[in-house]
């Protein structure tokens, strides 16, 4: 009947009423992801490594969304400078993180986010961060399967314990935050494309801020992997962590510490695989 001239006076009414079912998922809703790479290379008087590791685990249901993860980066460098001078600097960070989030409905949720990090570049001894956060969906979450568009508000209470004095005469701080993130998503047959925009200040002193503006592309390719597009451009006014003692000329041009700066800029190409439950990815966006 659709493909006679009378489909045009046709339509299609469903006489029963469609209920929600309980999904038999062997996994329990977990997805796990690993990560990992190395980068080696090396010549007479001149040899350096970099490593990086990533685990997270997450689990997403109706109700409730978690998601951990942790990580850590090194790298190491080793010259000889002749006559029997020899430099090395090595340079590492590690972190862990988890987010909970509790669904209010089809346009709101509210959820809690923890942090633990330290950096040698960043002259972060160690950070510990709580957050708490409401997020709105302009659209209502059951088409996040199509699109989203997320308000999210965040207030984040960080101590921070710092390697060497800062610039502003710290070796340690509690330090109060607050955020705001526009995001939008749509999602098609190919893969889905996304833009984010947030701004963060510290209450104490307002000027010191940045705004960050990233986007994403990605390609279904095959099953769980899918290739990845994205960029970011950050303009920065808040280095709180930049030590006093500045940097020498081998850690600027080794990139061993965190310098001054206006803004950052990314671009990036690369694969994503992940395995477990293949429901849990359009049952709760929040």
């Amino acid at each position: 009947a659709a493909k006679t001239p009378v489909a045009k006076d046709l339509s299609v009414k469903f006489l029963d009423q469609a209920k929600p079912t309980s999904v038999n998922d062997k996994w329990d809703f977990w997805v796990f992801s690993l990560s990992g790479n190395a980068f080696l290379m090396g010549e007479t008087q001149y040899r350096d490594g970099s490593y990086y590791a990533s685990a997270s685990a997450n689990r997403v249901t109706p109700a409730l969304k978690v998601r951990t993860q942790v990580y850590g980066n090194w790298s190491h460098n080793w010259f000889d400078l002749g006559g029997g001078e020899i430099y090395t600097s090595s340079r590492h960070g590690y972190g862990t993180y988890g987010l909970v989030v509790k669904s209010l409905g089809e346009h709101w949720s509210v959820g809690g986010y923890l942090e633990a990090e330290s950096s040698t570049y960043s002259n972060v001894k160690l950070s510990l961060t709580a957050a708490p956060a409401v997020e709105y969906d302009v659209f209502p979450y059951s088409d996040s399967t199509r699109r989203q568009l997320r308000i999210l508000y965040r207030l984040g209470l960080t101590r921070a314990l710092y390697y060497e004095e800062t610039v502003y005469l710290k070796t340690a701080e509690t330090l109060f935050q607050g955020a705001l993130n526009i995001a939008y998503e749509v999602v098609r047959p190919w893969g889905k494309a996304s833009v984010q925009l947030q701004g963060s200040h510290f209450f104490h002193d307002l000027s010191k801020n940045r705004v960050e503006l990233e986007a994403e592309l990605e390609f279904r390719v095959w099953r769980g992997l899918s290739l990845t597009v994205d960029g970011s451009y950050t303009r920065i006014r808040d280095q709180l962590g930049l030590s006093a003692e500045g940097a020498s000329l081998e850690d600027i041009l080794l990139r061993q510490r965190q310098l001054a700066t206006g803004y950052d800029y990314s671009f990036s190409v690369g694969f994503n695989f992940s395995f477990g439950s293949t429901r849990s990815n359009v049952v709760n966006p929040r």
